[in-house]
């Protein structure tokens, strides 16, 4: 069986590679990471991941909510939001656009878990996604 991919949007490249590290070591493969809007929507289109774990605030025209935004209008596709920021209008935002969850940087290796495991329906292991979240 192939092994879910995840993209990773995440426009500073530490965090990004951290991210990329922590999800391969949960047995999950990695699309990415990129770091706009625009390469998000491109190569989700392209590669049909499993889950896309994505940054608000990202370089470019369009930042993450937009970006999944348009993502999830061309396939449903679960979104997690990575951000530093929790004030409410960011909250509603990504909650009009469909989140399934959020982690909130800085984080570490169980908040990664977790959020993964509950956006692809709560599999323990990598191998089964769920129903996207509405």
């Amino acid at each position: 069986m192939t092994k879910p991919h995840i993209l990773i949007v995440e426009d500073n490249f530490i965090v990004a590679a951290d991210l990329a590290n922590k999800v391969r070591q949960l047995g999950y493969g990695v699309v990415g990471p990129i770091g706009t809007g625009e390469e998000a929507v491109a190569l989700a289109v392209q590669h049909r991941p499993a889950l896309v774990l994505m940054d608000i605030q990202l370089g470019g025209a369009m930042d993450g909510i937009a970006a999944a935004i348009a993502i999830r209008q061309a396939g449903p596709v679960p979104v997690v939001f990575l951000s530093g920021n929790s004030d409410a209008a960011t909250v509603e935002r990504t909650r009009q656009a469909g989140a399934c969850g959020s982690i909130t940087k800085p984080f570490d290796d169980s908040d990664v878990r977790r959020q993964i495991e509950l956006a692809l329906g709560g599999s323990a292991s990598p191998g089964s996604a769920g129903v996207p979240c509405a």
